[in-house]
């Protein structure tokens, strides 16, 4: 037996699996504290105004289940892509930081950091957003969705709402 080729493909082995761990691994964090969820509640509202515009948050929140290709090779993970949306359909202030993305689901609470993607199909009275590599919860369920934005006219930190959002199945 070749003991140094063992230690080899053992260790190798191990440096696979420690990587494809990472690659898996949630982003954000997921946290039971029903005193926190209180207070998100209730501090949040179903619209804001900042810079005088009337705003409203839209959640589309799925997981990809469809099938094709070893499971390791698909993100099955929770996707959020969040809107924020001026109700009156002219051009969005710019008077706004959006810091995080809460998603409620039950005792649970999904905490992530949001990430700017280029979309070109985006109109100008919205702002989009996307959190990925979420919990993988189930789907046809019901979440609520809240979001923590900065208004810079005061540097007020404010909490928007989407309640009811269901996890769709892409398959």
């Amino acid at each position: 037996i070749n003991y140094t080729f063992l230690k080899r493909l053992f260790i190798l082995v191990l440096i696979m699996t420690q990587y494809s761990c990472q690659k898996d691994k949630l982003e954000g964090e997921i946290i039971v504290d029903p005193e926190f969820i209180e207070n998100l509640y209730n501090n949040s509202s179903d619209s804001i105004r900042i810079d005088n515009q009337n705003l409203i948050l839209e959640a589309n929140i799925f997981r990809n289940l469809s099938p094709g290709g070893p499971i390791n090779d698909k993100d099955r993970r929770l996707l959020a892509f969040i809107y924020i949306v001026n109700t009156d359909s002219i051009l969005i202030t710019e008077n706004l930081n959006l810091i995080k993305l809460y998603l409620i689901n039950q005792d649970q609470v999904w905490i992530s950091e949001l990430q700017t993607r280029p979309d070109i199909y985006v109109p100008e009275y919205k702002t989009a957003r996307v959190s990925e590599r979420g919990p993988e919860w189930e789907t046809g369920i019901y979440v609520d969705a809240i979001l923590s934005i900065t208004d810079l006219t005061n540097n007020e930190e404010k909490y928007l709402i989407a309640r009811n959002q269901i996890i769709v199945k892409v398959e």
